[in-house]
């Protein structure tokens, strides 16, 4: 296993996965680190991302991921079920995980995950449009780990991904679903429609903020996801 992960909280709590967005790294979530100190806390870097390097033959896939994390999965929690916290191009890593192990996974949270098939994200899938967002994406975090043959895997990938199939798998686990405020439209209509399919999920506005509101509006989006995951929780010691 070469996914590379860093823990935080009680080593003995449930576990609480937390699955970056595509293009950048577990530091995403820095200021959640700290946030569930009775839970044990892990947060990836996935495949081709961060410090979870692999050869220049590996191609990231969706499928691949989270075939990946569910055998992180079950190697750190064997007997218990987990809770997911999703995050963007994450949620659709979650989406398959939950669609292959259902009976593993407690809750989820699913934030700001696009499941459309739009003009806008075609052009993502492009040549061009992958330069666009790997020049974007240097400028915005100042490094260059992430390859251009990474963001034109996970481009062609995601397109395949955009859509809500075997959610019947699911559809009764607890979700909490997150959409900013100000996500661009597709996201906010692709979040409207995972609560149409989720009948048994919450979902909430994160006020005055754009997409990246884990790092951005975090204070709100932590105290939202801290009560989510609480409930009917027996806090381990």
């Amino acid at each position: 296993m070469k996914i590379y992960y860093k823990e935080f909280g009680n080593p003995n709590g449930k576990l609480v996965l937390f699955i970056h967005g595509g293009f950048t790294t577990c530091e995403s979530y820095t200021k959640q680190y700290g946030m569930l100190e009775e839970y044990r806390c892990v947060f990836v870097d996935l495949p081709k991302h961060g410090k979870s390097q692999y050869d220049k033959r590996y191609h990231f896939s969706f499928e691949k991921a989270a075939d990946e994390l569910i055998e992180l999965i079950r190697y750190l929690s064997p007997e218990e079920k987990v809770i997911i916290v999703s995050h963007s191009y994450g949620g659709l890593t979650a989406k398959l995980i939950m669609t292959k192990i259902p009976e593993k996974i407690e809750k989820a949270v699913i934030g700001s995950t696009n499941i459309q098939k739009t003009l806008l994200f075609r052009i993502y899938t492009s040549k061009l449009g992958c330069f666009y967002l790997w020049i974007q994406n240097r400028k915005r975090y100042k490094k260059d780990n992430i390859s251009l043959q990474l963001v034109c895997d996970t481009q062609k990938d995601a397109w395949r991904q955009f859509q809500l199939a075997d959610i019947e798998k699911f559809e009764n686990l607890p979700c909490l679903l997150l959409v900013a405020e100000y996500d661009i439209k597709t996201i906010k209509e692709s979040m409207y429609m995972w609560k149409r399919s989720l009948p048994n999920s919450q979902f909430h506005v994160v006020e005055n903020v754009g997409h990246n509101y884990f790092f951005d509006a975090a204070e709100q989006v932590n105290s939202i996801v801290k009560a989510f995951i609480a409930v009917g929780q027996e806090v381990q010691t």
